[in-house]
């Protein structure tokens, strides 16, 4: 036996099969994430899940619109005041000084009694923050059981509060997928789609086991006990951390009573710039929470990121300098590794909504790493600005 291993080593040397060690480590590795933890967003099933609250609970609707947008008065409100859930309502929190738009904001409110809306004058050298706008929404609601949207989404079904409700029969904090969409298509704005599609499967991926650490601005939810529990929402200093730190908070208060709901009606689509630096911003500014996250959340989403380079970087130099029989082993490793990804991709892209995800995921797969990189690697040059 002792001869058969000197052998080996003599015809592969240590460094050859050091090198065959760390390509089998990664290849695990990344077996793990798309095999196991992110599969396990297509295996989820939220009726498996035992209710703990009555059916049907009455739900309010809470979005802070700021200043005069047009696209939520015409377009993203009409949509909201039209599902078709039994009891809800719709809390719009407005902010800004525009008496016209007000106005047009009332007249609708006269039109739907289910809407309530609130406004939060602007004022030259004091800006209101999301979560200071939100606090008013949250004490202007009637109901228990409150759901977040913002201006800019739009709901693919008018049974998107109805299916929404279906998570707080579960559990006290409720999460829903949420798609960008770009008005142009293109290969950056697929890299781009790709990048907060892995974003938003790393979250969901911990939140159907109970380690939510991430919603989306435009779907999630919590009740009104969990918010008094608190005192409300912390950080008021800053204009972002409702939907990650917040929710932190919240599930370290809570850990088993989160409810992923993921339905083709609960999904919520956000309009994004189809502008590489001003996604690259956005993505930036709204991620800039993200050194404040737990150590394991931060480790399980750059161990990913991480094994990817490192496993593409030790293939490639298997392939050059191993002999021939090692070159097809890892070769073959390759070629399952990306079927493995495809495969899982495809199927978990389907429950979160999003579309044409395998036909070019090798493009994703290859840069996806670098665009992270190049995201976290500048802060956002953005900061909340006075209120005019």
């Amino acid at each position: 036996m002792t001869h058969f291993f000197s052998n080996i080593l003599d015809h592969y040397t240590w460094q050859g099969l050091a090198l065959c060690g760390v390509v089998i480590i990664l290849f695990f590795t990344q077996l793990y994430y798309y095999a196991i933890a992110y599969y396990r967003i297509y295996s989820f099933r939220l009726l498996r899940h035992r209710k703990r609250k009555r059916s049907n609970p009455a739900v309010s609707v809470i979005v802070v619109v700021r200043g005069e947008n047009e696209q939520f008065l015409s377009k993203e409100l009409p949509t909201l005041l039209h599902q078709t859930y039994s009891s809800f309502e719709v809390v719009v929190v407005y902010v800004g000084s525009d008496i016209e738009y007000y106005d047009q904001l009332q007249s609708l409110r006269n039109h739907f009694s289910y809407m309530r809306l609130t406004k939060v004058g602007g004022h030259n050298h004091f800006f209101i923050t999301t979560k200071q706008a939100l606090n008013i929404g949250i004490k202007s609601a009637q109901y228990d059981h409150l759901l977040f949207t913002t201006p800019g989404s739009m709901p693919r079904s008018e049974r998107w509060v109805e299916y929404m409700a279906k998570g707080f029969e579960r559990g006290s904090i409720v999460v829903g997928s949420a798609v960008p969409d770009f008005q142009r298509k293109g290969l950056r704005q697929y890299l781009m789609m790709m990048t907060e599609y892995h974003n938003m499967r790393n979250a969901i991926s911990r939140a159907v086991v109970d380690e939510l650490y991430y919603a989306p601005q435009s779907n999630y939810g919590f009740t009104k006990e969990l918010y008094y529990s608190t005192r409300g929402y912390n950080h008021l200093g800053i204009d972002i951390g409702d939907n990650d730190l917040y929710i932190q908070d919240l599930v370290r208060l809570n850990p088993q009573s989160i409810a992923v709901v993921l339905s083709p009606h609960s999904i919520v689509d956000e309009r994004r710039s189809d502008v590489w630096s001003e996604w690259m911003e956005h993505t930036r500014y709204y991620g800039s929470t993200y050194n404040d996250y737990p150590l394991a959340v931060r480790t399980f989403i750059r161990r990913e990121r991480n094994s990817r380079l490192l496993y593409f970087v030790a293939s490639l130099v298997a392939l050059v300098v191993l002999p021939l029989e090692l070159k097809i082993g890892a070769l073959a490793l390759l070629l399952l590794r990306y079927l493995a990804v495809v495969w899982s991709s495809h199927r978990t892209a389907r429950k979160l909504g999003f579309k044409d995800v395998a036909l070019n995921y090798w493009i994703y797969d290859l840069a996806g790493p670098v665009i992270e990189k190049i995201i976290r690697s500048k802060e956002s040059k953005n900061t909340p600005r006075i209120w005019t």
